[in-house]
């Protein structure tokens, strides 16, 4: 069963605002936050642009607040990526008590959301169980395990989690993040990249689940065919980064070239990715989605290197614009990463070193000519 959106701005005002929030707000900030952390503002000014009800409307729409999003403030970007997932959750569940107490202070971002579902395609024992209070779960659950990374700790309201029935299936429970915070249960992660979106482990211990509170329930099996072919796509928050990296490189003369080259380049791989979403069904064309992703990533992370490059010795202090565009593409490397997505992009660096070895490699050229004394004289 799905839900309607709640009526809001037209798509046109919700980007523009959405680019006005990132402008004024998210950009000038966006070093300094990548070390203090992202703050509550920062949601509650794109709820009010209208950025926090994107998942129930047209794919297109989020696709490209992400990308203004992202290309402005990396880890912000994160923690509002961490909200659509339990929105989308929400409208479509058939629990009616679970949508009318929710959905609308979701849609309209005044309740702010985060989700522990990731886990579930990890092979293994699995890290988060859901025992029944009562036969079928009538009268409830009971969580036990650990979430071994949720985002937005201390930023969301709630959480949707996913977890594991003696029966084999999945059981997705909404619940208050205030719920889950039990004294020592809390573990903050220490990250070199996207350290600011308050990344955390939590040890659950006979965590209530009230009937109330399930969102859906499905076989394991569905729910990881759809995560694969997800995240077999390239993600809009990748070409965010290149549209901030290109910018950043685009600044320094000796790179000009390299930007704008790039930025075609960006272009006709974010042409690729969305014709194979929008054109495709979602389990057709697999290993054209995963190789576009792969070099999307790839060409975020060559370019943000020569962000540095460009940049200099002062990219190495804190608090650098290109020290957090280089930390923020490598986090492309790991988000949402899957079996084949790691194989696709070992087969684009395979490839590559390929190339420069039996390629213009085998002409070697001739040594730079010396314009002082010979070093190896004498």
């Amino acid at each position: 069963m799905t839900a309607s959106a709640v009526p809001g701005p037209d798509d046109a005002e919700v980007l523009a605002e959405t680019a006005r929030v990132a402008d004024e707000l998210l950009r000038p900030r966006a070093d300094r936050i990548a070390h203090e952390g992202v703050p509550r503002s920062h949601l509650d000014a794109l709820a009010t642009a209208g950025a926090l009800g994107l998942a129930t409307r047209a794919p297109t729409l989020l696709r490209r607040a992400t990308e203004i999003i992202a290309a402005a403030d990396g880890a912000t970007w994160f923690v509002y990526a961490q909200h659509h997932q339990p929105v989308r959750a929400v409208a479509a569940s058939d629990n009616q008590r679970l949508r009318e107490r929710w959905l609308t202070s979701l849609v309209t971002g005044r309740t702010l959301s985060g989700h522990a579902v990731s886990h579930l395609a990890r092979p293994g024992p699995p890290a988060i169980t859901a025992t029944p209070r009562a036969h079928g779960g009538r009268d409830g659950w009971t969580l036990n395990g650990r979430i071994d990374w949720l985002t937005s700790w201390g930023l969301a309201d709630v959480i949707l989690i996913g977890a594991l029935t003696p029966d084999d299936r999945i059981l997705f429970a909404l619940l208050p993040a205030e719920d889950l915070n039990a004294p020592q249960a809390v573990h903050r992660h220490s990250l070199w990249s996207m350290d600011a979106t308050h990344a955390v482990a939590i040890d659950l211990q006979d965590v209530p689940v009230a009937a109330d509170q399930v969102v859906s329930m499905c076989a394991p099996a569905d729910w990881l065919h759809t995560y694969l072919h997800h995240n077999a796509n390239a993600h809009p928050a990748v070409f965010g980064s290149l549209q901030a990296t290109t910018r950043h490189l685009g600044q320094y003369q000796a790179f000009k070239i390299s930007a704008d080259n790039t930025s075609l380049l960006a272009g006709q791989l974010r042409a690729r990715a969305y014709t194979l979403i929008d054109e495709r069904p979602a389990d057709e064309a697999i290993d054209e989605r995963l190789a576009t992703r792969a070099a999307a990533v790839d060409l975020a992370l060559r370019t943000a290197a020569a962000c540095l490059a460009a940049s200099g010795a002062r990219s190495m202090t804190a608090h650098t614009t290109a020290a957090r565009l280089m930390a923020e593409a490598s986090f492309h490397l790991v988000h949402g990463q899957t079996p084949q997505a790691k194989d696709a992009y070992a087969n684009l660096t395979n490839a590559h070193t390929a190339r420069l070895l039996t390629g213009p490699a085998r002409q070697r050229p001739n040594p730079p000519r010396m314009t002082g004394p010979d070093p190896t004289a004498g």
